[in-house]
């Protein structure tokens, strides 16, 4: 596979979780309690919270969209889709969370997975350009 098309892989990867991230972002700005229940959380708390991770997912999205342009923010995507793994997992084995955070984790490893995946061929290529 070329590098023209390894590349497009990626950018296309990154800017996927980009939109995954900011349209979750936006809901959650700006609907945190549907947002939530959705999701299996019942929430019927203040929304400053909710609306925080959201304003949070909003700021991700726009990172990881910029690693289409400066690929050393490709780390941040890998590392954060990591650490939410982590997070939900320890949710859903130690705390109170709903059955679906484990397709959520599994969703977010896939994400964080595919973009090293496709990080690693796209060095690959630039390092070995016949193949």
């Amino acid at each position: 596979m070329s590098l023209q098309v390894r590349t497009l892989a990626l950018n296309l990867a990154i800017l996927g979780v980009a939109a995954h991230s900011t349209l979750l972002g936006v809901c959650l700005l700006s609907f945190p309690t549907w947002t939530l229940k959705v999701v299996g959380w019942e929430y019927t708390g203040e929304v400053f919270w909710p609306s925080q991770a959201g304003l949070f997912l909003v700021i991700l999205g726009t990172a990881y969209a910029a690693a289409v342009r400066w690929r050393p923010l490709v780390w941040l995507l890998i590392g954060s889709k990591a650490c939410a793994v982590v997070f939900l997992l320890a949710h859903a084995l130690w705390l109170d969370a709903p059955r679906l955070v484990w397709l959520l984790a599994a969703g977010d490893g896939l994400m964080g997975l595919a973009a090293a995946v496709l990080l690693a061929s796209v060095h690959h290529a630039e390092q070995d350009p016949t193949g």
